[in-house]
């Protein structure tokens, strides 16, 4: 009998070992933009090396504004940390206005972190070619 030639293959490929979590978030990644295991990793791998790096340099600049900020709100907690130990504590609705100018600014600075977080995963989602497919809820029968 005659050996058959073996051919070789003409694409590179590539076989590798998930994790549970990576593979169930593979899978997630699967539902969510409709499109096979296989075109997803591609996709991931072509924007890997087109995205550069997690942080723009503007960002990182707001990043340690950011910082500053987070800081200065600290020194201000400990403060009145400081002062509520011995007993010199502020009247309440002065302490009022002073707590809720703290929760504004910590609500200010998450608000910046996550315009740029949903921001730069958007731009990755857009250099992978991978869009969000309508996920609404359908609504089930009626009652």
């Amino acid at each position: 009998m005659a050996q058959a030639k073996c051919r070789p293959r003409e694409k590179p490929r590539l076989r590798t070992e998930l994790s549970d979590g990576d593979a169930a978030r593979l899978d997630e990644a699967v539902e969510l933009f409709g499109l096979p295991k296989a075109e997803i990793v591609r996709r991931l791998i072509r924007a890997s090396v087109q995205a550069g790096p997690a942080l723009s340099a503007e960002n990182m600049e707001a990043v340690l504004t950011l910082a500053s900020e987070v800081r200065q709100v600290g020194r201000t907690l400990a403060q009145m940390l400081r002062m509520m130990r011995q007993g010199r504590g502020m009247e309440l609705a002065a302490a009022e206005q002073v707590w809720s100018e703290l929760h504004g600014a910590i609500a200010a600075i998450d608000e910046e972190l996550t315009e740029m977080t949903v921001a730069h995963g958007a731009g990755l989602r857009r250099l992978a070619r991978l869009s969000v497919i309508d996920m609404a809820p359908t609504k089930g029968p009626a009652a």
